[in-house]
């Protein structure tokens, strides 16, 4: 096992990609996503409790398109839903998790089947908008507010303002948003949350992540990336420079890819870890 990694997690950040994809995907967590997303989306308990919960993988329409990885998305009866942390603000992290909303929405739609909406849920560790309000919503219309499509509708949830007692937002949204903070330990956020009977499947899912040497590989690797990209960000680094990064993060990741097939991991778990395709980890050598 790497020594750069840690053998026990002390801060468990939420806000970690590794952590909100592993815990928003779980068993344990699925009646309480059913519920935020119910108030938030207005869409039926009863859709949500047969919906599938995927891999952030979108399906490419040709075989040289670029590979398009959101966190989690949600198959429902007639809607696809993209759940999106975004822990650090970078200029085109927005552009991005749009782009992929619009990808996943022309290949989920078939000649003869009826078109999904898409639904892009942001979770935004940083409030570049610079507003009091914990919930925006933004959907295709004109200056007078003529809605052009009911097929796309984003929401960003700004995690600091989740408190913000002016305004009056659904109980299972506020205390979905407001589980994913920083504690500084697993038992900061099993004080948190003890006696509250609801919370108990999410919070022992996180601390057996805390526990998983497999997922603290992944989980380390996140959190060495996000404050190289807030350097960087805050540091005012150039578009092309991003681009650098971009393409060093992925080939970051086939490195990692590597090293995990060297200790025997199965290609799904190494698809989880990385976010790489099968096909590209079956072609490392």
């Amino acid at each position: 096992m790497n020594n750069l990694l840690n053998t026990k997690v002390k801060e468990i950040n939420m806000l970690n990609d590794a952590m909100f994809k592993s815990v928003t995907r779980s068993k344990e967590a699925r009646p309480l996503v059913n519920d935020f997303l119910h108030s938030l989306t207005f869409i039926e308990k009863e859709k949500l409790e047969k919906a599938t919960f995927m891999s952030g993988e979108i399906t490419k329409s040709h075989i040289k398109e670029k590979g398009k990885i959101s966190d989690v998305i949600i198959k429902v009866e007639n809607c696809r839903i993209i759940l999106e942390m975004n822990q650090t603000d970078t200029k085109d992290i927005f552009d991005k998790n749009v782009s992929y909303a619009f990808a996943l929405a022309k290949t989920s739609t078939h000649m003869n089947e009826e078109r999904k909406r898409v639904i892009l849920i942001n979770f935004d560790g940083f409030n570049r908008f610079k507003t009091d309000e914990p919930i925006l919503i933004f959907q295709l219309q004109d200056k007078y507010g003529h809605i052009e499509s009911e097929l796309y509708l984003s929401f960003h949830l700004i995690l600091e303002n989740t408190k913000k007692n002016k305004y009056n937002i659904p109980k299972e949204v506020q205390e979905f948003m407001d589980f994913f903070q920083k504690y500084e330990s697993i038992e900061e956020l099993k004080e948190k949350y003890k006696g509250k009977e609801k919370f108990k499947g999410m919070v022992k899912k996180v601390e057996e992540l805390t526990q998983d040497e497999d997922f603290l590989m992944y989980y380390d690797l996140e959190e060495k990336h996000k404050h190289e990209k807030q350097s960087s960000y805050e540091l005012g680094v150039e578009r092309g420079m991003e681009q650098g990064i971009k393409e060093g993060s992925k080939q970051e990741k086939l490195e990692i890819a590597k090293k995990l097939k060297e200790l025997d991991l199965s290609i799904d778990k190494i698809v989880k870890a990385t976010g790489l395709s099968e096909e590209e980890i079956k072609e490392l050598k």
